[in-house]
């Protein structure tokens, strides 16, 4: 008797413990704004489960962030990207702050560049560093030995921001991955 009532007690306890990590996880992980995601993902043939990751680790879900480097909205997009995607791709708008602080323009331009950047460089590893770190400096690091062994990918991340940057998307990866799936 004594046995059934500790193991009773152990598959509360357990229950309770498995519980809580899944609201910890739903809290760290939000899923918001999935139609906008959704239709960007099909859109611009990029995972569902990489955009909502990026979402998370550039504003946690946050419409209207704003970084202390002037990047807006979701995904974090600078007004002056979404102006050079909008020209590069001829599309004829003129893009303002207000436009990247609504979900949709935000994660469509947010998408927009960085499916630009996946087909500049050809890896979505570092099409997302370079999301982070600018691709300018990325072509310079591609150059490099000590970054680089066959130009296309970055095997040593020389700026911390950026390696946590990267370390904290793959982490949502996996998360999203299997919301999505």
């Amino acid at each position: 008797m004594k046995r059934l009532v500790i193991i009773l007690i152990a598959g509360f306890v357990f229950t309770l413990c498995l519980s809580a990590y899944k609201t910890i996880q739903a809290l760290a992980h939000p899923i918001r704004y999935e139609s906008i995601i959704e239709i960007n993902a099909e859109r611009f043939s990029i995972p569902s489960y990489l955009i909502a990751s990026v979402i998370n680790v550039e504003s946690s879900y946050n419409e209207t962030a704003i970084s202390s480097k002037d990047a807006l909205g979701l995904m974090q997009v600078k007004l002056d990207t979404a102006q050079y995607i909008s020209d590069l791709y001829n599309l004829g708008e003129t893009i303002q702050e207000n436009d990247l602080l609504t979900a949709e323009k935000n994660i469509e331009y947010g998408c927009r560049y960085l499916k630009y950047l996946i087909n500049k460089f050809e890896n979505t590893f570092t099409a997302l560093i370079a999301y982070n770190a600018g691709e300018t400096r990325v072509m310079v690091w591609l150059k490099d030995e000590n970054f680089s062994t066959d130009g296309k990918s970055i095997y040593n991340i020389p700026y911390k921001e950026t390696k946590n940057y990267i370390e904290k998307i793959k982490k949502n990866m996996k998360f999203y991955e299997k919301i999505y799936k």
